[in-house]
């Protein structure tokens, strides 16, 4: 894992403002920053993109003559080279880079932009040299020399106390721990990851904390926690998730899935072998495309298909074998180049040890400046710094409350909604019960009338029409119990269990709940409501509570969105008379393939394009403040990820919006 600019990745993390910065630089200095900075934001995300702007800055440096910045250019080079496989080039890249931070006047005249974290160019060149001693570790690691390896982490981690950033120091201990725990000592391991993971608490530099959490699991697992392991890879995977960090969200998935391959669950090991197999893709991950293939077929297997694992036993067989010639080529020729490299830079470290003792004083120099600065701001500051860490601390434990009461809030409007509905369904039978009883109060006023009378047969006709009435009061009395029972195990906490359920009446309940939820808050409000069921579906395996509160949250949107549009229809017409527009609201059950396709649609206003991708995220909503918590749909798409299935949207702005729900079919 690369440290580059981890304080410029927190400060400029967005990619609107980077691009923004690189489309208005005043000069090339700049342009040649900011595309580093850009390079580093695509590293986890987009290696092709990373790569462009790499090159992108490598030119500006040489036309600028920076030596220092094209040292850092080949380092991300030799990073993309090493993750792809091609260790030989990336061990000839970071030599190459060493060559040219260790000559005499490397950093003069070193362009030091604002908010790095290096004030001058004798910091800056001994922070270069720093990230390349890490590059060669992740080098060395790639090649199988872990000792090699720890060793120029260690440097690294010397530098970087020489300099008082800690940030640097994340990423090191890190992969420091991942070696130990490769290696079986797991005490070591455990003690540098709780290192790195503190140090990037403390700095914010958390592009890897992820990877951080998954190195602990990997511990827990091997210490046989399995409930331990199982939550820090689930950290690690929503960690990776808020950072964008495409790399870390496989490694994870790739350790769930061999977790749930050792307490034989197929389903979940489907579900994140199968994500890890998808995102590997994207990255061009070909080992990690291998690993997930070949965890893919152990699932099948162990379902009993046969088929579908042969499929990937020979997807991973591919790739494994490919993989394998060509690292015993790179390995091959690693060794070639690192003899001959590394002989030729002895060479020049016997020729250049005057120059490198006295980077060493300086780098001391600066570092017992720094300390004796820093010493005299703690000492004035550690009061106010304490007090902050008490206010930090107590606003933590306040957001992670407000998180919970805000999805606590949106399961109580769902069963808001919910109740509306019911109350409407059963209203119905409840008043056909009252009249009936009514009506039975005053016949039995007559019965008796007529008995005293002695008007036997009179009497008779009247205690059947009594008997009539009462039936009809049982019918309707067990049809509202049926309502109740039926429609309120939605509104439950769900047990987690799958269960064979009706999938058309399921979304039949639910639209007309959600329907009558909203009339009864808006007497005024109609809609056309369609269905399109397809019967041949039958029952499917799901946990009817949890995807009950998808097609909650989905129809309720969509009426919204019919709201919405209405209220434009009004003022349209108060300006046009214009009134064509009726709120339109429609289902759609498909049987296809091996999955079952739900569609809710709408004729509402649709999603504006530059906000289709953001929906999904925890907290994001259009609606105005107080009316939506943003979660409905964080949650809803969490839910149907659990089933293995997927949530996506299709939107015309001004036209409306389909949201489709895909789950794959077990049947009952």
């Amino acid at each position: 894992m690369l440290p580059i600019f981890t304080k410029a990745q927190i400060q400029q993390n967005k990619l609107d403002s980077l691009q923004m910065a690189l489309k208005t630089a005043p000069d090339d200095s700049v342009r040649m920053a900011t595309s580093i900075n850009l390079a580093v934001y695509y590293l986890e995300i987009n290696r092709d993109s990373a790569m462009y702007y790499v090159e992108r800055s490598n030119a500006l440096s040489k036309k600028l003559n920076q030596p220092l910045w094209t040292a850092l250019c080949l380092g991300l080079k030799a990073y993309v080279d090493g993750w792809q496989g091609n260790i030989s080039s990336a061990l000839r890249l970071c030599n190459q880079a060493l060559v040219i931070v260790n000559k005499e006047d490397s950093e003069k005249s070193a362009y030091i932009p604002k908010g790095m974290p290096f004030a001058t160019p004798g910091v800056m060149k001994l922070f270069v040299l720093s990230n390349i001693f890490h590059q060669l570790g992740n080098t060395y690691q790639q090649a199988g020399i872990d000792k090699k390896a720890i060793e120029y982490w260690k440097e690294e981690i010397k530098i970087s106390e020489s300099l008082k950033d800690l940030s640097t120091q994340v990423n090191s201990n890190m992969n420091i721990g991942d070696v130990y725990s490769d290696m079986g000592m797991l005490d070591s391991a455990m003690r540098y990851s709780r290192k790195a993971l503190q140090y990037a608490d403390i700095t914010g530099t958390k592009t890897y904390s992820g990877y951080i959490l998954n190195n602990i699991g990997n511990v827990y697992l091997k210490q046989n926690r399995i409930d331990s392991a199982k939550q820090y890879y689930h950290k690690g995977l929503l960690a990776g998730k808020e950072q964008q960090n495409l790399a870390v969200e496989i490694i994870v998935n790739i350790s769930l899935a061999k977790l749930y391959k050792s307490l034989h669950q197929p389903d979940s090991v489907m579900y994140y072998a199968g994500a890890a197999l998808y995102k590997s893709r994207l990255m061009k991950q070909y080992e990690s495309t291998s690993r997930a293939a070949d965890l893919l077929a152990d699932a099948w297997k162990m379902k009993g298909n046969a088929d579908s694992a042969f499929t990937y036993i020979s997807i991973a067989k591919k790739l494994g074998d490919s993989l394998s010639e060509v690292r015993n080529k790179q390995l091959t020729q690693f060794q070639d180049i690192n003899f001959e490299e590394q002989m030729g830079l002895e060479k020049q470290a016997q020729e250049s040890i005057a120059y490198k003792n006295n980077i060493r004083t300086a780098a001391l120099i600066i570092g017992l400046g720094l300390l004796s600065l820093l010493a005299f701001v703690f000492y004035r500051n550690n009061k106010q710094k304490q007090k902050a860490n008490r206010v930090l601390e107590t606003t933590l434990i306040d957001l992670k409350s407000t998180q919970s009461q805000l999805i606590q809030s949106e399961k109580m409007a769902s069963l808001g909604e919910l109740t509306a509905g019911i109350a409407h369904e059963i209203q119905n039978p409840l008043n056909f019960v009252n009249n009936f009883s009514e009506v039975n109060k005053e016949l039995v006023d007559e019965l008796q009338e007529e008995l005293k009378a002695g008007k036997i047969d009179d009497a008779i006709e009247i205690s059947n029409d009594i008997k009539a009435n009462e039936e009809k009061i049982n019918h309707h009395g067990k049809r509202a119990d049926a309502i109740v029972k039926g429609m309120l195990q939605h509104s439950q906490s769900s047990t987690g269990k799958k269960e064979p359920t009706d999938i058309n009446a399921l979304c039949d309940e639910y639209l007309r709940l959600s329907y009558h939820g909203l009339r009864a808050k808006d007497k005024s409000f109609n809609a056309d409501l369609k269905t399109d069921f397809d019967e041949s579906i039958g029952y499917v395996n799901i946990i009817p509570q949890d995807i009950g509160r998808v097609l909650l949250n989905l129809i309720n949107n969509a009426f919204y969105a019919c709201t919405e549009r209405l209220v434009s229809a009004v003022d349209k017409k108060q300006k046009t008379g214009d009134s064509l527009y009726v709120p339109t609201v429609q289902i759609v059950t498909r049987k296809v393939n091996n999955k079952v396709e739900i569609k809710v649609s709408d004729n509402g206003n649709g999603i504006p394009q530059n906000i289709v991708d953001k929906i999904f995220q925890p907290f994001f909503t259009t609606k105005p403040t107080g009316q939506g918590t943003g979660l409905g749909l964080s949650l809803s798409y969490d839910i149907v990820k659990a089933h293995g299935g997927e949530l996506k949207v299709e939107s015309k702005n001004g036209e409306g919006s389909e949201f489709i729900i895909e789950l794959p079919i077990k049947n009952a």
